[in-house]
């Protein structure tokens, strides 16, 4: 919804969802549930513990869309 009214979209891992990765991603979203529904067993693991370069990464990109968004917005 964000991506389409035109606003930045950010992963708690700190990467930047976007137009040209958003249909792969929910295609995954998509697979991993038919996964998780078939009558099979199936082992999907689950994210790894979150560190402290993941906290680094989100910070930076975060800064980095603020800025975007001040230059080409006005706004923030």
């Amino acid at each position: 919804m964000a991506l389409g009214k035109g606003a930045y979209a950010i992963h708690q891992n700190g990467w930047q969802y976007t137009a040209e990765n958003i249909d792969r991603l929910l295609m995954e979203r998509h697979m991993a549930k038919k996964a998780r529904q078939s009558k099979k067993k199936v082992h999907l693991k689950g994210p790894d513990k979150r560190t402290r370069a993941d906290n680094e990464k989100f910070a930076d990109e975060l800064a980095r869309l603020l800025e975007m968004s001040r230059n080409n917005d006005g706004l923030v």
